[in-house]
């Protein structure tokens, strides 16, 4: 129920809708009718805030499934799973030894 992203927007908005509302009627002393408006108002505040930040972070989802998608992929044709750490453009070490890398240009406070 909550995987889809408006389902999720649309729980907070009416969850904050109702705790803003008690918080406008019983700590500010508003009437209700102007406590109902007041709490409307701040949880589409809430609810926008909440949808930005799951926009934002879409991409990331979005990422990490297609790479579980290519993986599961990868397993059903049989090939080796890639590594989670592994970048595939790094440069792999001769079989003669390790790979060595540019010297640092400050020396060891050693």
């Amino acid at each position: 129920m909550f995987r889809y992203r408006r389902v999720r927007v649309l729980t907070v908005l009416l969850g904050g809708w109702v705790a803003l509302t008690a918080v406008e009627r019983w700590a500010e002393q508003e009437a209700w009718p102007s406590a109902v408006l007041g709490g409307l108002l701040w949880s589409c505040v809430v609810a926008g805030v909440w949808w930005f930040a799951e926009w934002t972070q879409s991409p990331l989802r979005t990422a990490r499934e297609s790479r579980a998608a290519r993986e599961s992929e990868a397993r059903t044709a049989g090939a080796a799973p890639v590594a989670k750490d592994e970048a595939p453009h790094e440069r792999q070490a001769d079989a003669g030894g390790p790979a060595t890398g540019p010297e640092p240009s400050t020396p060891s406070r050693r």
